[in-house]
């Protein structure tokens, strides 16, 4: 497996998780976070596991890959900019909700969370596709 396979694996089994649980307290038990206090307590929470997952995991990748180098190749640049390009859309599509549609109807952490879930649903489609784009027959061009 490519190193930065790993990589994509790595983020996005560090990532997803814990936010899934972040949104599912916000859609299906709001009542349990009242105050601001609390709202940034969970977020911090959140942030923070995934955080150490990701560290600790690139630790451990590193330990494993001392005695190699870390080489972009062609394909590697190519898999990485159709993912970052298409993940761009994604966050660009999710922030127009969040600024040009959302202040207009809906006010503090509605839109806070929206905001949070457009960029770790950016980041989720960014590291899904780098890691799809390795099991896929080679593809070069964009």
């Amino acid at each position: 497996m490519s190193p930065f396979e790993k990589r994509a694996w790595l983020a996005l089994w560090s990532q997803c998780p814990p936010y899934l649980v972040y949104f599912l307290i916000q859609a299906e038990c709001p009542m349990w976070l009242t105050t601001f206090l609390q709202r940034i307590a969970c977020l911090a929470i959140v942030a923070g596991v995934h955080a150490i997952a990701y560290v600790t995991g690139l630790l451990v990748m590193k330990w494993q890959e001392r005695a190699e180098p870390l080489l972009l190749d062609e394909r590697d640049r190519a898999i990485d900019g159709r993912a970052t390009r298409t993940a761009y859309f994604v966050m660009l599509a999710g922030m127009i909700v969040v600024g040009v549609v959302m202040p207009f109807s809906d006010t503090g952490w509605k839109i806070t969370n929206t905001a949070l879930f457009a960029i770790v649903l950016a980041e989720t489609v960014r590291y899904a596709l780098i890691a799809m784009g390795y099991r896929r027959t080679p593809r070069l061009a964009h």
